[in-house]
């Protein structure tokens, strides 16, 4: 995938939500992680899937990897 100057740009929530994905963790999981409701980590991975142009998790995350946008921690 050449993406050049057409990276998309998450924010570091998003970051640490897809991280904490790539983890094998459920949206519940992170949530209580992160002190916020399951709802606000599923508006996390909404925008995260548009700006990734993404329809599901693992989509999400490989996109991610693969534009460097998070580490590949397996």
């Amino acid at each position: 995938m050449k993406e050049g100057n057409n990276i998309p740009k998450l924010t570091p929530r998003e970051k640490e939500v897809l991280v904490h994905i790539s983890d094998g963790m459920t949206h519940k999981q992170i949530a209580d992680k992160l002190i916020v409701s399951p709802s606000t980590i599923r508006k996390h991975m909404e925008n995260t899937y548009k700006k990734l142009k993404a329809h599901n998790k693992i989509e999400a995350v490989q996109k991610a990897i693969k534009m460097n946008l998070i580490e590949n921690n397996n």
